[in-house]
């Protein structure tokens, strides 16, 4: 006969014995049984996870895939942010990514800040690719607060994204009429990152204002004939800039711009080494950042001459410091199309460089740049957004 104890029962009686040891930040837990006989055990791990720490930042940003040293569009924005740090304390984290699948990835991971506390104040998204992305993680994280450059998000259906963007095209065509001022061969040329309605701003803004100067650039038959416009496909291919800009030169163009972030720094590189056979004088007009030092035989030390003749500026360091000055600093967030933030010549969002340490205009360039300039500003004057020739 065989006898079988029921444990459900038999449970209900039996003494436990239980012990808790505290091995480190681990919790080991044992439990004897004796129905279970001498030596038989069974045992269980927990871990205390650690807590999560005080988030020591109050923004954080995902660059534009161009990355940081870039000379012009993510270094403006790396030193807005830089001069919100040191005038009001803010202190902010980045990444860089290097292909645009990143983008959703990054904001995400900031978005959900797993190893804080707190949420950031504020996360900027740098680029008008980054549109996709960011409504993606804006409308998973409502109650985080975003800000993009360079594209416009409907502040309606996303009203935690403000908008900041710029007319380029109004900064592009006085550095248009600068060369339009300065070619010796009535030929000019343009350089863009990647054929977008973007970049295609620049090159509208940029022929507008050269051919509002210059007669012999006038008229679609001669923009046609005197314009050289190429793109390299993307922001970091300096090879294939310098190989534009080279064709270019030799074709007769004396002065190029360049809207290609990184990728245009190749086109800095062809207007030294141009220069060294060339019987006409050659330039350069940078962008986004002050680039007149680049120019320079060595730009870690600029001295004149500069073969940058200027640069059109794009504040994205401005634009960038007011929205965190706004919401980060005086927590006054808008609503609505109170999240469009529009930087033009009026506003000094748009301009156009001078250092006369490194170049000395013509003071007729100078006078009449100002008084385009003017004409822009009263809106006598209209600048075209996009190309307007075949």
């Amino acid at each position: 006969m065989s006898v079988g104890v029921n444990r459900s029962k038999v449970a209900v009686s039996t003494i436990f014995v239980i012990g808790i040891l505290l091995i480190g930040t681990g919790l080991f837990l044992f439990v004897f049984d004796p129905l279970d006989g001498p030596g038989n055990t069974t045992s269980t791990t927990t871990t205390t996870p650690p807590p999560l720490a005080h988030n020591p930042y109050q923004v954080a940003i995902v660059f534009a895939t161009g990355g940081l040293g870039d000379k012009s569009f993510n270094d403006g924005v790396y030193g807005g942010v830089l001069d919100a740090h040191f005038d009001h304390n803010i202190n902010f984290t980045y990444v860089e990514p290097t292909q645009i699948s990143d983008y959703e990835v990054f904001l995400r991971g900031f978005a959900q800040h797993a190893q804080y506390v707190e949420p950031y104040d504020l996360i900027i998204a740098v680029g008008f690719d980054q549109d996709t992305a960011l409504q993606t993680i804006a409308n998973e994280f409502t109650d985080q607060k975003f800000a993009i450059v360079d594209m416009f998000i409907d502040p309606i259906v996303y009203p935690n994204v403000a908008s900041l963007l710029f007319d380029e095209h109004e900064g592009s065509a006085l550095v248009g009429a600068i060369a339009g001022l300065t070619t010796t061969t009535d030929k000019i040329g343009f350089i863009g990152g990647v054929d977008i309605p973007l970049i295609n701003k620049y090159a509208a803004g940029y022929v507008f204002g050269a051919a509002y100067v210059n007669p012999q650039l006038n008229g679609t038959a001669n923009i046609l004939a005197n314009v050289s416009i190429g793109y390299t496909g993307d922001w970091v291919d300096t090879t294939t800039a310098q190989t534009l800009a080279d064709g270019m030169f030799d074709a007769g163009a004396d002065i190029i711009f360049a809207a290609a972030g990184r990728a245009g720094l190749g086109v800095i590189d062809s207007v030294k080494d141009k220069n060294t056979t060339s019987s006409e004088p050659l330039w350069c007009i940078g962008v986004d950042s002050p680039q007149m030092y680049l120019g320079t035989a060595d730009p870690n030390n600029p001295v004149p001459p500069t073969l940058c003749l200027s640069s059109m500026l794009k504040r994205v360091d401005v634009a960038v410091y007011t929205i965190i000055e706004d919401w980060v600093v005086d927590s006054t967030w808008a609503t609505g199309f109170g999240l469009l933030y529009s930087f033009d010549l009026a506003n000094g969002g748009v301009g156009y460089e001078v250092n006369t340490d490194l170049l000395t205009l013509p003071p007729v360039v100078i006078s009449t740049v100002e008084a385009f300039k003017a004409l822009i500003i009263a809106g006598t004057v209209v600048v075209p957004d996009a190309i307007y020739w075949p």
